[in-house]
């Protein structure tokens, strides 16, 4: 299976440069048509120059010359966290959580192994933090393993932390589908 990067998004900087602009740019006409046939002295000209630098800072935020950062990389072996300068192999992943921390607006991907847990923090990047469980869910079902999501003690709810469980994913019972699974 092909590498899959996960990348960092510039949508929402390139939407703000571009909110900028539209605000910038018939700030700037209103200034250079009404502005600046009056303004005499180098002291007239400073409030003129609200408009241009506006504009300025939207094109440089809508048009970033560099490319988006990868932050992780994931293969039929490892994953790579790129900015951390990490590599975790699949055979020692342990569980994957999913939350939100305290005071914070994002969500974290949490991956835990046997030594320390890997923290991913999800803000603007390509992929949502499903989707990248759901990848590496297909890498580890290559290797004879699978992710389960936990359940609580209290009237069975998710609790957003997969375990690595080894074996098949689904059961092939025939009578799988009928039981109850611990729900009444």
């Amino acid at each position: 299976m092909a590498e899959t990067y996960i990348t960092q998004t510039h949508r929402p900087r390139r939407v703000g440069g571009a909110l900028l602009v539209v605000i910038a740019l018939p700030l700037t006409l209103i200034a250079a048509r009404f502005g600046l046939p009056y303004a005499e002295s180098f002291s007239d000209f400073w409030p003129l120059l609200g408009g241009p630098l506006l504009l300025i800072a939207g094109l440089w935020a809508a048009f970033p010359r560099h490319p988006p950062a990868v932050r992780l990389t994931i293969t039929d072996d490892m994953m790579r966290f790129h900015a951390l300068q990490k590599d975790i192999p699949l055979d020692t992943l342990k569980s994957i959580t999913y939350s939100m921390p305290a005071l914070s607006k994002h969500y974290r991907l949490g991956f835990e192994t046997d030594e320390e847990t890997t923290p991913l923090d999800l803000v603007h990047l390509t992929h949502e933090g499903r989707d990248i469980i759901n990848l590496i869910s297909v890498r580890l079902e290559k290797r004879g393993k699978h992710l389960q999501e936990g359940h609580t003690a209290i009237r069975g709810a998710k609790n957003s932390i997969w375990k690595v469980l080894d074996g098949i994913p689904f059961e092939q019972a025939p009578n799988h589908a009928k039981l109850p699974h611990g729900r009444e």
